[in-house]
């Protein structure tokens, strides 16, 4: 407790003349050098010059600026004793230690005002308990925020000069990779005992047992049962090791990591910014491996009592969420399997007069409909089917005519590569300043940018087309091996075949739910430019109302 003086019928405490010491660094002040040790330094030299008393001191190490003084450790300690009233002033070297934006800055400064503490910087003329000095504070602070802006575009700019090299450029390494004395990627070769393959061999290894019909949970489930380490690597060369802890998510992950078929792309303010590293997997085994993902999980195995042949097909046309299959007795006591939406789930609306209010759909009903669609076509795919090959063929020879298009764009990047070049021979010879060569080879990177930007988009193009075209090379000899064994799938109930068949024809189902409660199914299918569409009006569970075809 601070002794008080009575000096004229006021009460001066004697805390009032002490001053608290404020130091803080982060990982963006690098490039000052300005460590926690020479802040104290500097401080203590300058509270020993002036005769300063000095309450206390408060550092905080690699915690940004942009973050409210209360919400940093030592920041807190501090409000904490200006509220006890310890001291009268906070001391920094510059104010940029007290914040690096004027947010920051404004709130600790009217956080502080309110228990009679002022600012004060040691290398800057301002003192904030003087009008004058709460403008050069707030004008300072500007500054400062202005400062830190520029110093996060100098990070970001050499980070991506370093990605266009090729350099990983921090953060986890993808399982399966390690950095090189370059801080590239390479492939791992680190063992695995429990297995017997190094890292990247796994790697492969796991997206060979996806793609031939595996799931994310077997292969964590396998994983774990064997002991195989869950290890992490960071391009500083930090290792951490995790046990085994293999999650699905973790699994699924790698599997969509598109780094593991040879391209990674950072994604920068300034565009994104491509570059190659050693595939683990070819593109075809890494297509593979994520088609079966997205087939598991519109088929989880797992807790299921029936084969709901149309589950990830149907969504909601009020709310737009997916209809999920589930047994459960209706209001006359029938029980039976129907199709339900999401959107009226209590954990997705926790309001009740916010819930979607779609009717659930008869499983029976709405799954007999679409196969007898689905073998109408099978049996007379004729018209339909010529009608998509027209489209093929118009969407080829679309691809086609973008040729022209694409060989533009490749010799506009070999013109921006000699940009590069002419640049770079300049700055050797001294004919052009260090910054302008920069900022002329950054602009030259955000072009690149945008032209592999269009080159993707017309391989995009291409690559949809070629898709298409061996979807229906696919889906010709299925049909083709169907029509003779449609009596067979019908008497034996093949479900396995049944969902084959409703995947390769249907492209999805929406379920409207009208004003008068009567349903209606629009339902996609592959080979037709028209819609099938049919309406039910139900009057207990849901039962089938009459149907209208549109192809």
């Amino acid at each position: 407790m601070a002794k008080a003086i009575v000096t004229n019928g006021s009460a001066v405490s004697q805390a009032s003349q002490h001053v608290a010491l404020y130091m803080r660094v982060s990982s963006e002040d690098q490039a000052e050098r300005e460590t926690i040790d020479a802040q104290r330094y500097f401080l203590r030299q300058f509270t020993n010059l002036y005769q300063l008393p000095v309450a206390d001191e408060y550092a905080d190490d690699g915690i940004t600026g942009t973050l409210p003084l209360g919400e940093r450790p030592e920041g807190r300690r501090l409000l904490q004793d200006a509220e006890a009233g310890r001291f009268g002033c906070v001391l920094v070297t510059r104010l940029t230690r007290l914040g690096r934006s004027l947010k920051a800055l404004t709130d600790a400064h009217d956080v502080l005002s309110q228990f009679g503490v002022t600012i004060r910087s040691a290398n800057e003329p301002f003192d904030t308990s003087t009008p004058i000095g709460k403008f050069v504070f707030q004008l300072l602070g500007s500054l400062a925020e202005l400062d830190r802006a520029q110093i996060l575009d100098q990070l970001t700019q050499g980070r991506d000069r370093v990605a266009r090299k090729g350099k990983w450029t921090g953060g986890l390494v993808p399982f399966g990779y390690v950095t090189d004395t370059q801080g590239c990627l390479e492939r791992s070769a680190a063992w695995v005992d429990a297995l017997e393959l190094t890292e990247a061999e796994m790697v492969r290894d796991l997206y060979t047992r996806i793609a031939a019909g595996s799931s994310s949970v077997a292969e964590a489930t396998r994983l774990n049962a064997l002991g195989v380490p869950l290890i992490r690597r960071y391009s500083n060369g930090r290792l951490r090791k995790y046990g085994t802890k293999w999650h699905p998510n973790i699994i699924v992950g790698m599997i969509n990591n598109p780094t593991y078929r040879g391209t990674h792309v950072l994604n920068s303010r300034y565009g994104a910014i491509e570059r190659d590293v050693p595939p683990l997997v070819d593109a075809e085994l890494w297509a593979r491996a994520n088609a079966q993902i997205q087939r598991n999980r519109r088929l989880p195995k797992s807790n299921a009592t029936r084969t709901y042949l149309l589950r990830g097909l149907i969504t909601c046309g009020q709310c737009g969420s997916a209809y999920v299959g589930q047994a459960f007795a209706t209001r006359n006591g029938t029980r039976g399997a129907y199709y339900r939406c999401c959107g009226g789930s209590l954990t997705h609306y926790p309001n009740r007069h916010d819930r979607c209010r779609a009717r659930v759909v008869n499983a029976k009903w709405i799954e007999g409909t679409i196969w007898e669609d689905c073998r109408a076509f099978i049996l007379h795919p004729g018209e339909a089917l010529a009608e998509a090959q027209r489209q093929l063929h118009a969407r080829m020879h679309q691809a086609a005519t973008m040729e022209h298009e694409r060989s533009r764009y490749v010799q506009a990047l070999a013109d921006k590569a000699q940009e590069r070049d002419r640049i770079m021979t300049l700055f050797r010879h001294g004919r052009v300043a260090l910054q302008d060569a920069e900022k002329h080879l950054d602009d030259i990177a955000r072009e690149e940018a945008a032209l592999r930007q269009q080159l993707s988009a017309i391989d995009a193009q291409k690559a949809l087309a070629e898709a298409v075209e061996a979807h229906m090379t696919d889906a010709s000899l299925l049909l083709h091996r169907l029509q003779g064994r449609l009596e067979d799938i019908d008497h034996t109930d093949d479900q396995t075949t049944k969902r084959q068949v409703i995947e390769m024809l249907v492209h999805g189902i929406r379920i409207d739910t009208h004003a008068d409660r009567t349903l209606s199914a629009t339902i996609t299918y592959a080979f037709s430019p028209d819609r099938v569409e049919v309406t039910s009006t139900p009057s207990n569970g849901c039962r089938p109302g009459r149907r209208t075809a549109g192809r």
